[in-house]
Parts: C-alpha cells; sequence; structure tokens
C-alpha cells in the first residue's frame, strides 16, 4: 500500500531544524532536499508529492531521489520528529 505524505516540506510553515540544517550542510544540499531525500529512504512504499511553483524548485525537488543519506544521519533526522512535524 502506498503512503503519500501530506506536505511533506511543511506547507505554509516551511521545516526548520537544526538538525536538518546540519545534514543538509554535510550532503552540500538544501534542507528541503534532505527532508524528501529522508522520507524516500524510509520505505519504498512512500510516495512523495513536493508541490512546487518554479521549474527550479521542481529540479531541486528531483536533485533529492539522488541524495543518499547514512545510517547516522537518518538516525539524526528520526529525532527531528520531537523538534518539528515532518509530516
Amino acid at each position: 500500500m502506498a503512503y503519500a505524505p501530506f506536505f511533506p516540506l511543511g506547507g505554509f510553515s516551511p521545516l526548520q531544524s537544526s538538525r536538518l540544517s546540519e545534514v543538509a550542510t554535510e550532503l552540500g544540499a538544501s534542507p528541503k532536499q534532505v527532508a524528501l531525500a529522508w522520507l524516500l529512504q524510509r520505505s519504498p512504499n512512500i510516495l512523495v508529492i513536493a508541490g512546487t511553483s518554479s521549474p527550479a524548485h521542481l529540479r531541486e525537488n528531483f536533485a533529492a531521489a539522488d541524495l543518499v543519506l547514512s545510517p547516522a544521519q537518518v538516525t539524526t533526522l528520526d529525532g527531528v520528529r520531537g523538534q518539528v512535524d515532518l509530516l
């Protein structure tokens, strides 16, 4: 069964977390890309629909699929749930 998170990047209240920003810096990616990559790596049945209003953001969102998070980075991001609601 597929799962599609509603507003995976926070909708009108964009994600903000120091842990998310730290992992993004490590990967040379944006926090939004890291959040999408984290969702995609959590389970093969997650379908991410990240809305966008520009081709540049669409390309940025697609690039998230190429990010590979280490087990330590995934653990760090799993801890973000206590700070903000990623889903």
